[in-house]
């Protein structure tokens, strides 16, 4: 008996909280169950961050990232096979949001205007798979699974979900019929970075054309989705007045939804804040019109998360195609002579040096070989 009231107190519980969205706090506390070594490692992030950023020079390490991202589009119905144009339109969204050239940055309140920051990061669609060869960057997998949960399934190949790519090098973005009542979850980074680290999207809340769905239409489910895979709490601390471990965001009493009107809660926890929730955070879980800012404490902690958790991420070629691979489309073409930019024929082998090649049948080719 004690069993059944459970399972009924459960499903009551999603019934009244339909709004909540986000289930990256239950994916945490899933990788903590089922991984021991996770949750070690999960207990030192913290201390191993905050000393970090206590020895970050600011100055010296001011470059751009560039995340390569691998997007998995699981499907079961032509409307769950979203568009390439439909995954373009996210990594846009994502470049804006992380580089703060998001045209709504408008709305930033002036109170918050001076601490709201340009991330540095940017995202980009993997042009090398892990093999080294050419890649678009999106994987396609039909299944016939259902909508997936926060189990192994979605990033397991053999229970119709897909294989992550190397973890290490990629940021693994799974897109699919996700269960009712989630938006969107991720992993969270640690020393320890196991199979299925990543996010999980809906397919009606990713990106900003096609089959999404407002209020979540402009993209941000991923934005905020990838800012707890680079560590950031909810605003709130996911608990009432909790700590989200950065500083220069308000105290939050609990998560907002939809789009209030500032002051909204002003003095909420005794902390005597006239100017109320920082709202318009991208770690909130109002409505994406609503929100349009990182603070520079944020992206402290997404760079210390990189920098201690993510480094590969910092040096690679993965946003560039191979270019030692020449792709021969007519393979019965005979081949006339080669001339340089000059249109003087050469006779031997040249590197680095763009070369045209003359066939028969009046084809002309430009190539590089790269040595």
């Amino acid at each position: 008996m004690k069993c059944y009231l459970s399972v009924l107190v459960s499903i009551i519980c999603i019934s009244l909280n339909a709004q909540h969205k986000c289930g990256a706090k239950e994916y945490t506390n899933y990788l903590i169950k089922h991984n021991p070594q996770y949750a070690v490692e999960k207990e030192k992030v913290n201390l191993e961050t905050k000393n970090w950023i206590a020895n970050w020079n600011r100055q010296k390490e001011s470059n751009i990232i560039t995340i390569p991202v691998v997007v998995h589009v699981l499907w079961e119905t032509n409307t769950q096979n979203i568009s390439d144009a439909q995954i373009f339109s996210q990594i846009d969204v994502l470049n804006a949001d992380y580089r703060r050239t998001n045209i709504d940055q408008i709305n930033t309140p002036s109170v918050w205007s001076n601490i709201a920051a340009d991330c540095e990061i940017e995202f980009c669609l993997a042009a090398t798979d892990p093999n080294g060869q050419p890649t678009t960057g999106i994987e396609r997998i039909q299944t016939s699974h259902g909508p997936f949960g926060m189990n192994s399934d979605v990033h397991t190949s053999s229970a119709g979900g897909a294989d992550d790519w190397p973890n290490d090098d990629y940021l693994n973005i799974w897109v699919c019929d996700i269960q009712s009542g989630l938006l969107g979850y991720a992993s969270s980074a640690s020393n320890w970075i196991g199979d299925g680290d990543g996010l999980v999207i809906g397919y009606k809340y990713f990106g900003t054309i096609g089959t999404v769905q407002a209020p979540y239409n402009k993209g941000r489910t991923a934005t905020h989705e990838i800012g707890h895979w680079l560590n950031l709490e909810h605003t709130w601390g996911d608990n009432v007045c909790g700590d989200d471990l950065v500083s220069d965001t308000p105290t939050q009493e609990e998560e907002n939804y939809g789009c209030p009107s500032m002051p909204h809660n002003a003095n909420s926890c005794g902390t005597n804040n006239n100017n109320g929730d920082m709202f318009m955070n991208y770690m909130d879980y109002t409505n994406d019109a609503c929100m349009n800012l990182f603070t520079n404490g944020q992206k402290t902690r997404m760079i210390a998360t990189i920098n201690q958790y993510r480094s590969n991420m910092i040096n690679h070629n993965l946003c560039n195609s191979p270019t030692d691979i020449i792709e021969i489309t007519n393979v019965n073409r005979k081949l006339i002579k080669i001339v340089d930019v000059f249109g003087t024929k050469q006779e031997t082998q040249r590197y680095n040096t763009p070369l045209f090649y003359l066939y028969e049948d009046g084809s002309v080719e430009k190539i590089i070989i790269i040595k």
